[in-house]
């Protein structure tokens, strides 16, 4: 039996979507202070320690039946993996922020259904129907409005947040190929397993990565505000966000909880212009639009199928 009420669900899906945007405003005053390699480590790094006890929890409670052995190259598929969707999409997540803006952040973040529409037959064979290529097709153009500024000329390379934003998409790339190349794990091991796994072998890059650059002696600098932030980015923003958004699949259905990932750059944007007096342009507008009515559009055409449990942020 449910012992969530069917009406408590929307309210927590969208508690969820904001604890999400949140990420972006937070993580762009933190990269006043912190590079992007170490901001990374700490989202992620905190996230792992704090939902590993969920996770021996959860796979302890489903069984030895339910928990198929995991061989050698199925691990070492998944920590590759794990540097694609969590390494590489977090660093470009936050240095794509720390040259541009959160709500710009939050939009080509949330992009990730339009790339893993176009990529996923090139990558896994996947029907490309005319209904999502047309909603994929929509949803590029939303992204170059929003990458551009609207503005198309010589001198692209030198207009604010380009390249910022052109990172920022490669980020959700990355993400989209990984969560492609994830669904085949998904299928045999569940959602739990792989999400965890590639989250663990993403923090273990990073922390090599914070490692070789000398990154960590920033953490001695880190004012107590900066920390307050990393571990609000790690815990609010990541950790938390993994069961609650699990427990909503199962318990309110994947078509009506993936819906609400609409909310995310709406939250965003507003966040933004309240907290960072961030002021949305005209074509960045449009272009959320564009992108937000590309997404709806793709999801109703895939009726709704995720390819993996957890949220991708």
């Amino acid at each position: 039996m449910n012992p969530v009420r069917p009406w408590a669900w929307p309210l927590l899906l969208t508690a969820v979507m904001f604890f999400l945007a949140t990420v972006f405003p937070a993580t762009k005053r933190l990269s006043t202070e912190l590079s992007p390699l170490t901001i990374s480590l700490l989202r992620y790094g905190l996230a792992t320690l704090a939902l590993l006890p969920w996770f021996a929890s959860t796979r302890r409670a489903a069984g030895t039946r339910r928990n198929p052995r995991v061989k050698a190259g199925d691990a070492a598929a998944l920590a590759l993996l794990g540097l694609l969707g969590v390494a590489l999409f977090s660093f470009c997540l936050t240095a794509g922020v720390a040259m541009s803006s959160a709500s710009s952040a939050s939009l080509l973040t949330n992009s990730q259904p339009i790339f893993t529409t176009l990529l996923a037959p090139l990558i896994i064979d996947e029907k490309l129907t005319p209904r999502r290529l047309a909603g994929a097709l929509l949803g590029l153009g939303g992204v170059a409005l929003i990458v551009t500024g609207g503005r198309l000329s010589a001198a692209l390379l030198r207009q604010e947040y380009f390249l910022g934003n052109l990172v920022l998409t490669g980020g959700a790339v990355a993400i989209s190929v990984q969560t492609i190349l994830l669904k085949r794990f998904v299928i045999r091991f569940g959602g739990l397993l792989p999400t965890f796994l590639t989250m663990l072998a993403g923090s273990l890059f990073l922390a090599a990565a914070v490692l070789a650059t000398g990154g960590w002696r920033e953490l001695g600098a880190l004012r107590p505000a900066g920390w307050l932030l990393a571990v609000y980015i790690g815990l609010a923003g990541t950790a938390l966000v993994y069961p609650l958004f699990n427990a909503a699949l199962r318990g309110y259905g994947v078509v009506r909880s993936v819906g609400f990932k609409l909310l995310i750059p709406v939250f965003g944007i507003l966040l933004s212009w309240r907290l960072l007096a961030e002021r949305p342009t005209w074509p960045t507008l449009a272009g959320a639009a564009v992108v937000i009515a590309a997404v709806l559009l793709l999801q109703r055409a895939a009726g709704g199928e995720t390819p993996r449990d957890p949220v991708s942020q």
